[in-house]
C-alpha cells in the first residue's frame, strides 16, 4: 500500500554524522532496520528509500550493505560532496550497486556566494547525475529554493526530489518565499516533492497547519509528482510511525481519486526511485 520515500538508518558509533548529539537521547542511539520492520509490516509498507544521514561515501556504502537483504525492497540515496575531487570516482563506484538511486544535497550547495570553481563543480555533478539516470534529493529551506531552481533549469530532465515539502514555516503559516520557490520548481518536469517530515514540522498531529501547503503542492505539482515519506526516526520526536501515517492521510485532499492517492502513497516513489517489488 505504501512506499516510504524517506527513512534513515544510523549507528552513532560510526562517527561521521556530525549533527547527531548525545544530548538528544531519542535520536542518539542505533536506529536500524530491525527496529522499523514491525511498523512497516503493521502499516503495509512495501518499499523504502533510505536517505543519507552523513555526507560521506562510506555511509552510502554502509547503507547499501545494511539494506542488502530483507523483506522490504529498498533504494539508497547517499551523501556525496559535489565539490570534492573524488565525487566522480565515488559516484562511479556506488553506481555498481543496483540499490543505489542517487545523491542528496543541502541547499547551501546552491548559494550564490559560492566561488566560480565551486559553481562549475556543482554543475558538473548535476550533469553526472542526469546522464547516469540517478536522482537528486534536496534538503532545502524556502530562501534557498530560487537558487536551487536556477541550477536545475539548466538540467530540466534531472530527476530531483525536494524533501519535507521544501521545509515551509508551517507553525507561523508563512507562505513566502516558499510558495514562489516551489511554483518555479514545479515548471521543471523532473522535480517532485516528498510529503515527509510533516509531523516534526507541525509539532504533532496538526493537520490544519499542513493542509494549506499540501493543497498548494497538489495544485502546482499534481498527484504524479508527490511522494509519501515518514522521516523515521527523526519523526519519533513528535509521534510514532502510525501517527505519521495518520497525519499523511489526514492532509490528503478529500477529492483525490483512489488512483491519485495510490500514486502518492507508493506508485510515484516506485517509479522515481526504481523500486522493484
Amino acid at each position: 500500500m505504501y512506499v516510504d520515500s524517506h527513512v534513515h538508518f544510523w549507528q552513532p558509533a560510526r562517527g561521521d554524522y556530525g549533527w547527531l548529539k548525545p544530548e538528544n537521547a531519542m535520536l542518539y542511539q542505533d536506529h536500524l532496520p530491525d527496529r522499523l520492520l514491525p511498523e512497516l509490516q503493521a502499516h503495509g509498507v512495501e518499499g523504502l528509500v533510505v536517505v543519507q544521514a552523513a555526507p560521506t561515501a562510506a555511509e552510502a556504502a554502509y547503507l547499501l550493505e545494511l539494506t542488502r537483504s530483507g523483506p522490504v525492497a529498498a533504494a539508497v540515496s547517499g551523501g556525496l560532496d559535489p565539490f570534492a575531487e573524488r565525487f566522480a570516482s565515488q559516484l562511479q563506484a556506488l553506481r555498481a550497486h543496483p540499490r543505489f538511486t542517487g545523491v542528496r544535497m543541502g541547499g547551501s550547495a546552491f548559494r550564490e556566494e559560492r566561488s566560480a570553481d565551486d559553481k562549475s563543480r556543482l554543475r558538473a555533478a548535476l550533469d553526472s547525475l542526469m546522464h547516469a539516470g540517478l536522482t537528486l534529493d534536496l534538503l532545502v529551506r524556502p530562501d534557498e529554493l530560487a537558487g536551487v531552481a536556477a541550477y536545475l533549469e539548466a538540467v530540466p530532465t534531472l530527476q530531483a526530489v525536494v524533501n519535507h515539502l521544501g521545509c515551509p514555516d508551517v507553525l507561523e503559516l508563512h507562505m513566502e518565499p516558499w510558495a514562489a520557490g516551489m511554483e518555479r520548481l514545479s515548471r521543471l518536469p523532473g522535480v517532485a516533492v516528498k510529503l515527509s517530515g510533516m509531523i516534526t514540522m507541525a509539532g504533532g498531529l496538526h493537520a490544519d497547519l499542513l493542509r494549506p501547503y499540501v493543497d498548494r503542492l497538489v495544485r502546482t505539482f499534481g498527484c504524479d509528482r508527490l511522494l509519501f515519506g515518514s522521516d523515521w526516526p527523526v519523526a519519533l520526536q513528535a509521534g510514532g510511525y502510525g501517527d505519521v501515517i495518520a497525519l499523511f492521510e489526514a492532509v490528503l485532499p478529500a477529492d483525490l481519486t483512489p488512483e491519485e492517492k495510490g500514486n502518492i502513497r507508493g506508485g510515484n516513489a516506485r517509479r522515481i526511485y526504481r523500486i522493484e517489488p
